[in-house]
């Protein structure tokens, strides 16, 4: 080696003493530490070599009532779209839980959407109006989210509970009236709606096919005849297209 001879030394960086894990901060094991999270950014997470990508989580409280076990219901695994009620239907809180059934109306996948369709059905087909009536107020907001869903077959279920509901008793008509503001506009979209539903047509309704369209006027015709004298009204002012079915159409009244 000769004496005299130079060599640049580089400047070591000053680091940052803000950017590390302070005291209890890191992880037992002895694993190495990481730099300290900047304030603001996002967590981030590896995943473990060959493991399956994370499912995202789901924010239906249906769902998430169904998992834990905390709905009186089951699927028959028996019979093929039947379900099974863990408690007589008549010891059901109506107030608690068929509001959360109509929000499941919204659900996509199986079993749950089956689950969400059948038992809405049949708790207001074995109700009775005594007991539906103090409830309508709690349905409205899932039925509207229903109603106003981009799928056939979600519309074609609210439909289905509207008519039910209509059929529990003469005064159930009349308790809808203040909520048409709520529940018919969006059935004004689909009222002149010819798309054949075809086999996505609800479980309850497996053997009738028809239109969108058709099901949309069914239920106006039947919220008119249970709505009382001025239902017509009300039910012209949300969907314009509508023509009464207990008066005499225009066509009829100019021949």
């Amino acid at each position: 080696m000769t004496h005299g001879a130079s060599f640049d030394v580089p400047a070591s960086e000053r680091l940052d003493p803000t950017k590390y894990l302070r005291k209890r901060e890191g992880s037992p094991g002895g694993l190495k530490l990481q730099p300290k999270r900047e304030e603001g950014s996002s967590p981030r997470i590896a995943a473990a070599p060959g493991s399956p990508p994370a499912k995202p989580q789901r924010s239906s409280l249906f769902w998430r009532m169904y998992d834990r076990g905390d709905l009186p219901v089951r699927v028959e695994q028996a019979r093929h779209n039947t379900i099974r009620w863990t408690v007589e239907l008549s010891s059901v809180d109506l107030h608690y839980y068929l509001p959360i059934f109509v929000d499941g109306l919204l659900e996509t996948q199986e079993p749950y959407r089956m689950l969400a369709q059948r038992g809405t059905q049949e708790l207001v087909a074995g109700a009775g109006a005594e007991r539906l009536l103090p409830v309508i107020p709690q349905l409205v907001m899932g039925l509207r989210a229903a109603l106003r869903s981009p799928r056939d077959d979600t519309i074609q279920s609210a439909l289905a509970v509207l008519r039910l509901l209509l059929a529990s008793g003469p005064d159930a008509g009349l308790a809808l009236v203040p909520y048409y503001r709520q529940l018919l506009p969006p059935l004004s979209r689909h009222i002149s709606d010819n798309l054949n539903l075809g086999d996505r047509m609800d479980y309850a309704q497996a053997s009738h096919r028809g239109t969108l369209g058709d099901l949309v006027l069914a239920t106006l015709h039947a919220l008119e005849r249970g709505g009382g004298a001025d239902a017509f009204h009300h039910i012209k002012y949300q969907v314009p297209l509508y023509e009464s079915c207990l008066r005499p159409s225009r066509v009829a009244r100019k021949a």
